[in-house]
């Protein structure tokens, strides 16, 4: 995250929305239920693309958990877990909690078959820097698999242009498209194989043109084939 300026302030910002979010009206069970229908074919899609007994990194994986739909052992990353504990605990799948921000991740490189982040990308304070640090943990042909909410590019620039007038700032310090991932993706070294359709998550307009989709953007490390990885005896 930025050490200082405008990035962190709004960063911080960010990640206040989603803790009050989640420790006042956010419910883990019901938002899983809701998108549930949605991920099980594209994760079963993902699952078949990994070897037996994965290492899995979950990047900002919020109290959902959603790499807990993969197979494997689980590491789950947030810069707010420490509140998710606390008042999720009981939802949170078994794996490893580790309280830190994406653009810093404290594990040895690489050391997942999947690094893997949903709808956590467009909330950092430097998306390029996660991604950077995503390829990074990833062995040596080892995946990387990102989503994010994509706005139409109409709907990004009116985002980004109410800003501007309101000096507004939400939950999420980025509108991307739908090219953003791939893009990132691409520029941090990764050769993306695969776009799984994670459906719509615009439910207050009609109007196609104007829906927020999402996708499962999955990239390969360069450097081999993923091979099997050991389960930790305790937290990487």
């Amino acid at each position: 995250m930025p050490a200082s300026g405008p990035g962190r302030k709004r960063w911080r910002h960010a990640q206040a929305h989603e803790r009050q979010y989640w420790q006042e009206r956010g419910d883990v069970a019901a938002v899983r239920a809701r998108r549930l229908p949605h991920y099980e074919a594209a994760f079963a899609r993902l699952a078949s693309l990994l070897p037996e007994q994965p290492l899995v990194v979950d990047v900002g994986s919020g109290p959902t958990c959603w790499a807990q739909l993969l197979p494997g052992t689980k590491v789950y990353v947030d810069p707010l877990m420490a509140s998710y504990v606390e008042r999720w605990g009981a939802e949170l799948p078994e794996g490893f909690p580790i309280a830190a921000a994406g653009e810093l991740l404290p594990l040895r490189s690489a050391l997942a078959d999947l690094v893997f982040s949903v709808n956590a990308l467009d909330h950092c304070a430097d998306p390029e820097a996660v991604v950077r640090e995503c390829a990074r943990l990833a062995r040596p042909g080892g995946l990387v698999a990102i989503s994010v909410y994509a706005h139409p590019r109409l709907r990004a620039l009116l985002h980004r242009l109410n800003e501007v007038l309101t000096r507004s700032r939400g939950p999420h310090p980025f509108a991307f498209t739908r090219d953003t991932v791939p893009t990132l993706m691409r520029r941090c070294g990764l050769e993306v194989i695969e776009v799984l359709a994670l459906g719509a998550v615009s439910f207050r307009t009609r109007l196609h043109w104007l829906k927020r989709t999402e996708a499962l953007v999955v990239a390969r490390r360069s450097g081999g084939s993923t091979a099997p990885s050991p389960s930790p005896s305790s937290s990487p």
